[in-house]
């Protein structure tokens, strides 16, 4: 695993979820963040794939639904 995971995926929460600076990105999940509807989780879904350079599995992508589950999707992949 690359140490740049965890940032590189701070990015495009913060980015995707157009979320506050003070905001703790790595404790996001969609039920806790209102603007985490299913756009926005598509949205996620596709940064992170382009970033990563892999594609989910529809169950990877419908089952991962927070910032700390996609990082171990991410770091699981590397």
């Amino acid at each position: 695993m690359t140490g740049n995971a965890p940032r590189a995926l701070e990015r495009i929460f913060r980015s995707v979820l157009k979320v506050a600076p003070e905001t703790d990105v790595r404790a996001l999940s969609a039920e806790s963040h209102g603007g985490w509807d299913s756009i926005a989780h598509l949205n996620l879904i596709l940064a992170v794939e382009q970033e990563f350079g892999f594609m989910m599995t529809p169950e990877e992508a419908t089952a991962v639904r927070s910032f700390p589950g996609m990082l171990d999707l991410v770091e699981s992949r590397r």
